[in-house]
């Protein structure tokens, strides 16, 4: 089974307090091989972007880094987290094929995350790699006896601190989109 997903995703705790805008710019591409009827392994990747603007905030202090250097900046700052997970799932569905077929799966692999403020031409970018656990609940709706049909998930994502990033990840998703099964 392979699925295309469009993705909306809504931060939850340090990652809603640095962007509390939800994200409705994301997709998702999955593909699924049946062990049993019932059960299925596969992998996944997705991107999601958050993003938000901040007007009249406190000053920002920023080190280099360089011969203990630092400064203090302010403007409107625009702040992004670009999230590229990678992962290796498991499902098991109920239901019979031809039928609708809500599913439980889990996800676990790595996600890269880019976390970036701009302030005028100043860029503060954080980034790396983390851990990532994905528990999802879904169901397959079938098109007739096609093979195509629609996938719908509800996903918690929570991704550790990654390399230099300030805080860890975690969003809940809603996806929709197109599932082929041969």
């Amino acid at each position: 089974m392979w699925s295309f997903n469009y993705n909306m995703s809504f931060g939850l705790g340090e990652q809603a307090d640095y962007i509390a805008d939800n994200s409705f710019r994301g997709w998702g591409l999955e593909g699924r091989g049946f062990l049993t009827q019932n059960m299925s392994v596969g992998g996944s990747f997705s991107w999601e972007v958050f993003d938000q603007i901040y007007r009249d905030l406190e000053p920002t202090t920023l080190s280099t880094g360089v011969d203990n250097v630092s400064a203090t900046i302010s403007g409107v700052q625009y702040r992004y987290i670009n999230t590229l997970p990678i992962l290796v799932n498991a499902h098991y569905y109920l239901g019979q094929d031809g039928s609708v077929r809500p599913y439980v799966g889990l996800a676990i692999g790595t996600s890269y995350i880019e976390q970036r403020t701009d302030i005028g031409l100043t860029s503060i970018v954080a980034e790396g790699w983390g851990f990532a656990v994905q528990p999802e609940v879904g169901a397959m709706i079938p098109f007739g006896f096609t093979g195509v049909g629609a996938n719908v998930a509800a996903k918690f994502r929570y991704t550790t601190q990654a390399g230099d990033t300030a805080f860890p990840i975690s969003f809940f998703t809603l996806a929709i989109g197109f599932a082929f099964v041969n």
